[in-house]
């Protein structure tokens, strides 16, 4: 298994773990699903509008065409996202989250649809979903913008570290949109596993679903590592100061809905998937703290 798979498993791990033995988790003020507006996410451009051909040099801003990475396979060329993009060519594959992803490899062919997305976030808490379409040629690796679309986002949920949980109503789906500072791991509400390296993760709940929706999600995001006190067999020394460090932090929204509910019931919860010195909830050893003590040899 490749290492990005191995950071995904183990995500996944951590936040299986914080859900079983009750890691804390931030879940106040979680919106109603009727309070949270709806927004409208086009559809991808349909390729039987796609021009015959794209002239070479065309650009989008953020996405990056190389069809010289497979050299041993030239009839395929390599679409990659930049600054925290999102990107999808051609036909999503049901299951396949519709944020998409860092990076994709592509047939060569006609020209296909094209979709970019990125989650700006002015602050914690004001954020929305930019959301460009286009077309792609393969042939001449050129992309050309046609539309671009502009999502204004809720906040479902905060969780530490400034970190926040967003989304918006389609219809009878609640789009969840997760940041992400390196790579999210997944269970999406049928049950897949799966893993994203750009800048979020956006997935739909259907609120009709008989036995209600889930999605689970853990991933690694900067934060200060709190202050250490001084060790005790030195009780001169200064106690260490914070640094940066990166920490697993899990988050779990689902919807629910009963014969006596009027609406569907939305939960969202944010918390930390393992301590502050990177051990996963649950599974800490308490070590107190001791000078290094060498053997006394025998004579």
């Amino acid at each position: 298994m490749s290492r990005i798979g191995k950071s995904a498993w183990m995500a996944l791990a951590a936040a299986s773990l914080a859900v079983v033995v009750g890691a804390p988790v931030h879940a106040a003020g979680t919106p109603s699903f009727s309070s949270v507006p709806e927004a409208r996410v086009p559809e991808m451009l349909h390729p039987k509008d796609a021009p015959d051909t794209i002239p070479a040099g065309e650009r989008v801003e953020g996405v990056r065409v190389d069809g010289t990475m497979f050299k041993g396979a030239p009839t395929f060329t390599a679409v990659q996202a930049d600054g925290g993009r999102c990107v999808s060519v051609g036909a999503i594959p049901p299951g396949v989250p519709p944020s998409g992803s860092a990076a994709t490899s592509i047939r060569v062919g006609g020209v296909l649809p094209l979709r970019v997305e990125r989650l700006v976030e002015r602050k914690p808490g004001e954020a929305e979903l930019e959301i460009v379409d286009a077309w792609f040629d393969g042939r001449t690796s050129s992309v050309r913008q046609a539309t671009s679309t502009r999502v204004p986002l809720t906040v479902l949920a905060k969780g530490p570290a400034s970190y926040v949980v967003y989304g918006f109503r389609k219809g009878d789906e609640l789009q969840v949109v997760i940041p992400s500072q390196d790579r999210i791991g997944y269970v999406d509400p049928r049950g897949q596993i799966g893993f994203t390296q750009c800048g979020h993760l956006r997935i739909g709940l259907d609120t009709t679903a008989k036995n209600g929706a889930m999605l689970m999600a853990a991933g690694r995001i900067q934060t200060k590592r709190a202050q250490r006190p001084a060790p005790s067999f030195h009780p001169q020394s200064q106690a260490v100061p914070a640094d940066t460090t990166m920490r697993a932090l899990q988050v779990t929204v689902s919807t629910s809905r009963t014969k006596r509910e009027r609406e569907p019931l939305l939960s969202a919860s944010v918390g930390w998937a393992e301590d502050d010195e990177g051990v996963t909830a649950g599974f800490r050893n308490d070590f107190v703290d001791a000078p290094n003590v060498e053997p006394i040899e025998s004579e």
